[in-house]
């Protein structure tokens, strides 16, 4: 069940970038599908995304969400004010979709 997962996670999150690499100059070096315990995603200093398996059980406009915050990440690489003015010029109601991932990825898990 959990390569199934993966297998849609990836192909979920590939179109999803795709679909927001409009509002970006950079682009993802790779994207990779890993056991990731506490995060739903990661960048690397390298522009490497990295996409929790699970990601595929969030609803889309919390995908989109995901996508997007770690995607301003190849921009700043922290949590500054500058991360998430770039998160709203992309995503003007990105507060409401990270609430929804707080409040339900408990369920999230086989």
């Amino acid at each position: 069940m959990e390569a199934w997962y993966r297998e849609k996670t990836e192909e979920q999150v590939k179109k999803r970038i795709k679909y927001y690499q409009k509002f970006f100059a950079k682009k993802p070096s790779d994207i990779k599908i890993k056991e990731q315990k506490k995060r739903w995603a990661s960048c690397t200093s390298k522009n490497e995304l990295l996409f929790n398996w699970r990601c595929a059980m969030a609803k889309t406009t919390a995908l989109d969400y995901i996508v997007v915050h770690e995607m301003c990440h190849m921009y700043y690489m922290n949590h500054s004010q500058e991360l998430w003015d770039l998160v709203a010029s992309v995503m003007r109601d990105y507060e409401i979709r990270k609430e929804w991932l707080r409040d339900y990825s408990i369920r999230m898990d086989l």
